[in-house]
């Protein structure tokens, strides 16, 4: 039964298992644990699986959400920022989840739902506003080839924009504006969305996070999920879409407007 005292965030995820890849399942199972132990306290949980519902039953999904996250995963598929298939590392995509999250940004964007996207949905969310991703990063320096095997993520600072909502949202665990995450995408932005601005990078001029200045979306490149990072940042995040959640019956009324 729904708890109506709470409200309610909506977290979508590519699939539910991934056929035949017990190693890969592991990790996401692992991620999922971590987010539920933050969010069950003080959210309803509605979980949603992009490749199943496709653009529309992923949007009517969120219309009975106060805010949503993107969880990490596999990469969007070229044909979604006009790139070509054949690069290095490339991994299995699934086409119909890219649809499905493309449409919970346009969502959150029309409605002013509050969204937090974690890597792929950081790339989800470039994506949705027209930017472009680098396909491969040559050094692999933010990710652990072993990752699947071990569960280790790459450890590194990141600078937070000042003035940022994600230095609004983060400033409970920032130090001098840096903060320490974990790491684990072979891929970055390129060609940043239109209206987008950049709010977090790496020592190396990686874009680690961005935000829309219009609505109450964000995106982090990092996992705050990761089971070995400080619980802290991750109740951070999900603290900022709380705090920016519209009421019901004012977002409806945004909706019909659209």
């Amino acid at each position: 039964m729904t708890n109506h005292t709470k409200p309610t965030l909506l977290i979508s995820n590519v699939l539910p298992a991934r056929p035949g890849d017990e190693a890969y399942n592991n990790i996401c199972m692992r991620l999922w644990d971590r987010i539920l132990e933050a969010a069950v306290p003080t959210w309803n949980v509605i979980r949603e699986y992009a490749q199943e519902d496709g653009a529309e039953g992923a949007a009517l999904r969120a219309r009975d959400a106060d805010a949503i996250v993107i969880m990490g995963g596999e990469d969007v598929h070229p044909a979604n920022y006009g790139g070509s298939q054949g690069y290095n590392r490339e991994g299995r995509h699934w086409y119909r989840a890219d649809q499905g999250q493309l449409a919970l940004v346009d969502y959150a964007s029309r409605t002013g739902m509050p969204l937090l996207g974690i890597c792929r949905g950081m790339q989800i969310i470039n994506t949705a506003f027209g930017g472009t991703l680098e396909q491969d990063i040559a050094d692999g320096t933010h990710t652990n080839p072993a990752i699947l095997s071990d569960h280790r993520f790459v450890r590194h600072s990141v600078r937070v924009e000042a003035d940022s909502n994600l230095e609004r949202a983060l400033s409970p665990v920032l130090i001098n504006s840096e903060l320490t995450i974990s790491s684990a995408h072979h891929q970055r932005v390129h060609h940043l969305g239109d209206t987008l601005r950049i709010s977090a990078y790496a020592p190396d001029g990686t874009v680690e996070a961005i935000e829309s200045p219009d609505a109450p979306i964000i995106g982090v490149q990092w996992h705050p999920e990761d089971p070995a990072a400080d619980i802290s940042q991750l109740h951070a995040l999900l603290g900022h879409l709380d705090a920016r959640r519209a009421p019901r019956l004012e977002r409806a009324s945004t909706t019909l407007v659209a």
